[in-house]
């Protein structure tokens, strides 16, 4: 085990994984549970780490199946919530739009937009994460724009 790798790793990564957990799950507690679940997979694996995707790709793809099999586990609805980006009034306002409209959104279209669009990921990044073919994340990016473009649209 390369114990200096997984301090290493932890250090440089809990906050991003709490935080993507707590995203997903807009829990603490479960975003808690699921952080220490993936790093925990993370140490048993680490020497079996192949660097096909980066550790921080590796990582993402960890905490998202650790998040789905907790909503698997517990059938609940999602809840996102979308970090405060804007400052005027009427970018406050577009805000709620846009949150409102993403938490319309399924799962799928609403994980798949999150990764794109504010984890700032390649859609290579992305496959591996979500284990889809590249030309499946093209696909569906399209589609979930679309769906929240139509959200959008029926708010008003």
């Amino acid at each position: 085990m390369r114990e200096e790798e997984f301090k290493k790793i932890v250090g440089e990564y809990y906050k991003d994984i709490y935080n993507l957990a707590y995203l997903l799950t807009k829990s603490r507690d479960d975003a808690a549970d699921i952080t220490q679940e993936v790093f925990l997979k993370v140490k048993e694996h680490l020497k079996s780490f192949r660097g096909e995707a980066s550790i921080k790709t590796w990582l993402y793809r960890i905490t998202t199946n650790e998040a789905k099999r907790l909503f698997k586990k517990r059938e609940t609805e999602k809840h996102v919530k979308v970090p405060l980006l804007f400052r005027t009034n009427r970018d406050v306002e577009k805000y709620d739009k846009l949150k409102e409209a993403l938490n319309e959104l399924d799962r799928e279209s609403y994980e798949i937009l999150y990764l794109k669009f504010f984890k700032n990921m390649k859609e290579k990044e992305i496959a591996f994460i979500l284990n889809i073919p590249p030309g499946t994340v093209k696909s569906r990016l399209h589609t979930a724009k679309e769906k929240l473009k139509k959200e959008m649209q029926q708010d008003g």
